[in-house]
């Protein structure tokens, strides 16, 4: 059973609304009102786990509501559906429905929530990344780049507008344009420009991942951690992730996918640093008394990932399944579970339903189906492997990182020398000075 609210003045079209997902999901139990206050009476007395509500309802405005609920009840996924917005709800909501939204929509974005939890099984750990505040929230300049591509009469000019707007932000992806990471035969002076050359998707993986970065300080280095390592680290598997993805003749959803999904994913490690110090410093130590992986440790301390951990944030801000699916299985793609992101009929249990028999019963039906297509997830995989090795090249006779039983299981082996030619064009990245 799953628990959700509705908070809004629009009694009758919230009630029909609850009549459709009822008639759609009937295990979901739907709790509707109109008012702030009623509606914290009502998680006071039982959980929820998601809450949707408007800006504007009885008693306190939604932003208030949201606020309460942030610090109350850090583990119930927080939704706004309205017409209004504010720029106030980008800190604290993890999804934005523009209002009328259909009850398909919504019945997808809530299912979409659940899957998510499966990959954080402790609840714990659900709570930690739901309710993160240093981290953060999905960007608005990113929101308005994304609404503007959608737009049938999309505008170069609109774009390069909107990023200027932000002086630090252009600054950055200006210099990043203009250096040997994407090696453009003329020097680019606007965001205009830049998008003209590389392209709106990666403008919009930029823009991302650049906000998602600048998060972190100098502090991070006490802690043993270098931003700007991991920085280069992140533009070198996205670039490389992408240029595997073009060699694949892949579709041009797969790369833009692999592209933004390379740039952001170690994200998860930013979220152990700045929620969690404690336990990253365990993981440091562990690694350096034992000489195991870091990822590794962190299953042995957090009994889970880096990986899964910002996988589930990104689905929080609603990325695209492919992108949460290469960020959670980037180590490990023999592992994913097949179409795990992409079956909205299907829904998942509780923490007290999660048994050692599911779990096999899993791992048997990824073992089973297998994923038989190149996706961004492979291309990701490729490129993390590859620039995590550093030293390797066409004569490089073994790679520690790569899942060659995943490789094998697409046929595609034979493949991992061009991709490894593809890796040595992008050393360069390593000579940009980041700062």
């Amino acid at each position: 059973m799953r628990n959700i609210i509705f908070v809004d003045n629009d009694s009758v079209a919230t009630r029909k609304l609850k009549k459709l997902l009822g008639t759609m999901c009937p295990e979901w139990e739907i709790e509707v009102t109109r008012s702030g206050k009623e509606a914290l009476d009502l998680m006071s007395r039982s959980p929820f786990d998601v809450i949707v509500s408007d800006l504007r309802i009885q008693g306190m405005n939604g932003i208030e509501l949201f606020e309460t609920v942030s610090e109350s009840y850090p583990e119930t996924v927080r939704i706004i559906h309205s017409e209004a917005s504010d720029l106030r709800s980008t800190m604290i909501v993890h999804q934005f429905l523009k209002k009328p939204c259909s009850a398909e929509a919504m019945k997808n974005t809530i299912l979409r929530t659940y899957k998510l939890q499966e990959l954080l099984r402790k609840k714990i750990l659900r709570k930690t990344v739901a309710g993160i505040k240093n981290l953060p929230s999905l960007p608005r300049l990113y929101n308005m780049i994304v609404e503007e591509m959608q737009s049938p009469d999309v505008s170069l000019k609109k774009v390069g507008y909107l990023i200027s707007q932000d002086i630090s932000m252009s600054a950055k992806i200006l210099q990043l344009v203009n250096s040997a990471f994407f090696a453009l035969p003329q020097k680019i002076t606007d965001p205009q420009q830049a998008s003209v050359y590389i392209g709106l998707e990666t403008l919009k993986s930029l823009v991302l991942s650049i906000h998602v970065f600048s998060s972190l300080t100098k502090d991070a280095e006490s802690y043993g951690f270098f931003p700007v390592k991991m920085w280069k680290h992140s533009l070198k598997t996205g670039k490389l992730a992408s240029d595997i993805a073009r060699s694949e003749n892949a579709d041009r959803a797969i790369v833009d996918g692999a592209m933004i999904s390379g740039m952001l994913h170690d994200i998860g490690k930013l979220i152990i640093l700045l929620e969690m110090p404690k336990e990253f410093i365990d993981v440091m130590n562990l690694v350096e008394a034992t000489g195991c992986c870091p990822t590794e440790a962190e299953y042995s301390i957090l009994d889970t990932s880096h990986a899964e951990l910002g996988a589930y944030l990104l689905g929080l801000w609603g990325l695209p399944g492919n992108v949460i699916e290469s960020v959670a299985f980037h180590h490990k793609p023999s592992e994913l579970i097949e179409r795990m992101f992409n079956t909205p009929s299907e829904t998942i249990g509780d923490d007290s339903e999660i048994t050692k028999s599911k779990d096999a019963d899993i791992k048997l039906q990824a073992e089973e189906k297998p994923a038989t297509a190149f996706t961004a997830l492979t291309a990701v995989h490729i490129a993390n492997a590859l620039t995590m090795q550093g030293d390797c090249s066409s004569d490089t006779p073994y790679f520690p990182y790569v899942d060659m039983s995943y490789l094998k299981k697409l046929g595609l082996t034979d493949r991992l020398p061009q991709w490894v030619e593809l890796y040595e064009q992008t050393k360069q990245v390593s000579e940009i000075n980041i700062v």
